[in-house]
């Protein structure tokens, strides 16, 4: 497993690549952790030149045995990474969810309030029918009493 550089070295340094740029690296392997090196600069993503250089001597004992604690740690460091990943992704679904939720019952609250106003404008047009059908009723009794006494009074002073 390696990293990724922190410079980058051309053929005018005595550095050859067959793409003519070079890039030092890191070794995070156990038998040569923390060694710079330098190696293609396509290196892990195409076609790249075989070319490989060590700028650092090997690594001394103490470094090796340092450096299984350290890639210890760092598998430890990546799993809990990857754990605080999926905890994330699911704390992002239950969000999306929440939030779906809400929108819903927003929008349901939104459509009762919509019937309940709908309700409201259609009792106030029902009162408003019912007063003038109540208005043409009493008219109506108004027309019918009238008519009736224009009969009877015609009616008797027809017949007297």
């Amino acid at each position: 497993m390696m990293s990724s550089s922190s410079g980058t070295y051309s053929g005018s340094n005595g550095h050859m690549c067959t793409y003519e740029t070079c890039v030092m690296r890191t070794s995070l392997t156990v038998d040569n952790f923390g060694r710079r090196f330098l190696g293609c600069s396509r290196y892990k993503v195409g076609p790249k030149c075989p070319f490989f250089q060590w700028i650092d001597n090997p690594t001394c004992v103490r470094g090796n045995e340092a450096a299984h604690f350290v890639q210890q740690k760092m598998d430890l460091l990546r799993s809990e990474l990857q754990l605080a990943h999926e905890r994330e992704r699911a704390a992002t679904q239950v969000a999306a969810k929440a939030t779906q939720m809400a929108e819903i019952a927003q929008d349901r609250a939104a459509k009762a309030t919509e019937r309940e106003r709908k309700f409201r404008a259609s009792s106030v047009q029902a009162k408003e029918i019912a007063v003038r059908a109540l208005e043409q009723e009493r008219k109506c009794r108004i027309a019918l009493m009238l008519s009736w006494f224009f009969f009877y009074f015609g009616y008797v002073v027809f017949v007297f």
